[in-house]
């Protein structure tokens, strides 16, 4: 699980950098962002179609899991849909709190109160998760031990990414940056 997640992870920023860069910006991406090397957004519908790529790709790699699970009973499908709804809820939980996730961006974005998109993907990827675990038979347990294995690895990627809270630090990947996306302290 510890693959599928980091794989996850580094997947959805690339996908927002290569929308970004499909759509004609320098673009740089970490564990855990991606954003514009130098400048910022030509228009805000270039930045809500950067953002809302890659929610798509997870809830797209998610929905592919419980495939998976839920018609060829699978283990590693629930892997990727467990996975898939954890980013985005933990992301939308932490929009409440912090600041706006991709989804909430989008919905700010187009008007909507911040949770409404986020929530649009969170919904599915739950009924999913819960459908595939049921396909399954996973009980309580190995519900619990995947979400310990999501929370420490979530954890150890956005404190390697220098973006946990409380701590302000460069990413493990600056050194791989260009020289305006490094960590300036």
């Amino acid at each position: 699980m510890f693959v599928i997640i980091v794989a996850t992870m580094l997947l959805h920023e690339l996908v927002h950098w290569s929308v970004g860069t499909a759509l004609g910006y320098d673009m740089y991406f970490t564990l855990t962002k991606a954003g514009v090397v130098e400048g910022g957004w030509r228009s805000d519908l270039d930045y809500a179609i950067v953002s809302i790529a890659g929610p798509i790709f997870t809830l797209a790699i998610g929905l592919f899991g419980a495939w998976l699970a839920i018609r060829h009973q699978k283990r590693l499908g629930y892997e990727f849909i467990f996975v898939a709804f954890m980013q985005r809820l933990i992301a939308m939980a932490l929009s409440g709190v912090f600041i706006p996730n991709d989804e909430a961006r989008v919905s700010l974005f187009l008007g909507l109160d911040w949770w409404v998109i986020p929530t649009v993907f969170v919904l599915p990827l739950f009924v999913f998760t819960i459908w595939s675990s049921r396909v399954l038979r996973f009980g309580v347990l190995v519900n619990f031990l995947c979400y310990l294995t999501v929370s420490v690895t979530f954890t150890l990627i956005v404190f390697a990414d220098g973006q946990l809270v409380g701590f302000e630090g460069p990413s493990i990947l600056d050194p791989l940056l260009p020289d305006e996306a490094r960590y300036q302290k």
